[in-house]
């Protein structure tokens, strides 16, 4: 069997766990707080199970770095920024910003695996 193989099951299977533990605080503080707060909290939480889930079960690491730690981190600062701005921007466009916030879950996903597999995890 391929090193990689199930890699992406994985990762959904991850990240469907991850998602909606982060996205069930997202949508309650949207309801209590500003956009930038509101993700900036919710992404902790991503980035805390995120970098353990994704790293020793989905990337299948032995030993997580610092440097994939400090990889993880950037990568999860840029996702924070592309969900702060695209909720606003959605809701700009007159969505609601919990509607704008679900809308948006495929777009970072995607980009995530993608940062993850070619620079935070690669071997």
């Amino acid at each position: 069997m391929l090193k990689g193989s199930g890699r992406k099951r994985r990762f959904l299977g991850y990240g469907a766990l991850n998602l909606l533990a982060t996205n069930v605080v997202l949508q309650g503080l949207l309801l209590v707080m500003g956009t930038g707060l509101a993700t900036f909290l919710s992404q902790l939480l991503n980035v805390g199970l995120g970098f353990v889930l994704y790293g020793k079960r989905v990337f299948r690491v032995e030993r997580l770095q610092k440097r994939s730690a400090l990889s993880y981190a950037l990568m999860a600062l840029c996702l924070w920024w592309c969900n702060w701005a695209g909720i606003d921007w959605l809701a700009g466009l007159g969505l609601t910003r919990n509607l704008a916030a679900l809308i948006l879950i495929p777009v970072l996903a995607a980009l995530s695996y993608a940062v993850q597999k070619l620079v935070v995890f690669r071997q």
